[in-house]
């Protein structure tokens, strides 16, 4: 049962962009009046057609957001870790969600009222700055679904896989990348044998190091840029 949210010294949402601008007073009166929950992998937060009247934190998990066409095809829209929100989208632009958003690890969650953080910027004028980092939140957001469209228009599974490659470090500013081969596939539209192909290619020229089976680093940006913008 979701209870209220106590995120210990570190607030969950004091180093988001959305909320870093807010006084510790301010975010503290958030999380206060937050929910925190804790659930297992394989578990459904959100269901395509939900009324969208919430955000959710991730404090601690990985969380899927996908769409199936009618022939029950999964469309990978996102895989979203750590520190990111779900739902910031629909501030501006929808009133239910489009998506599917799912647990693929045991997860630890906010859940945020989307009425009670239009009541903090209404009552307190010290939290206008949230209004102006939710609009750059959502074109930063824009900005990253265009670029998805871009890449999955390309027809090269190589330059594919690359895009979504050097997106995810983007995202990530350069950690480790700790997605399977269904994940990446899911994301690109393509075959997993395709990308597997791929990635043991760019492996064998050494611009990449996988271990195991989700742990993938980049050795060299800038050769994966040239092959992103040559191939």
């Amino acid at each position: 049962m979701p209870q209220h949210c106590h995120c210990g010294r570190e607030l969950c949402i004091a180093n988001l962009e959305l909320f870093k601008s807010l006084s510790r007073d301010l975010q503290e009166e958030i999380v206060d009046r937050a929910l925190h929950f804790e659930v297992a992998a394989n578990t459904n937060l959100i269901n395509e057609g939900d009324t969208a009247d919430f955000i959710l934190v991730i404090r601690e998990g990985k969380v899927k957001l996908n769409r199936f066409d009618a022939e029950g095809k999964e469309y990978i829209l996102d895989i979203l870790l750590d520190g990111e929100i779900i739902g910031d989208e629909s501030f501006l632009w929808t009133d239910h969600f489009d998506y599917n958003a799912t647990t693929t690890t045991p997860a630890k969650m906010c859940r945020i009222s989307k009425a009670m953080l239009f009541e903090v910027i209404h009552e307190h004028h010290e939290a206008l700055p949230l209004v102006t980092a939710l609009i750059e939140q959502l074109s930063a957001r824009l900005h990253q679904a265009n670029a998805k469209i871009q890449m999955l228009m390309e027809g090269n599974g190589l330059k594919r896989v690359v895009g979504f490659i050097l997106e995810r470090d983007r995202r990530l500013n350069g950690a480790p990348i700790q997605l399977s081969l269904d994940d990446i596939a899911g994301s690109t539209n393509l075959r997993r044998e395709t990308v597997s192909r791929k990635l043991t290619e760019l492996q064998k020229d050494g611009l990449i190091h996988r271990s195991g089976h989700k742990n993938l680093e980049i050795l060299d940006r800038e050769k994966l840029l040239q092959i992103y913008l040559e191939t």
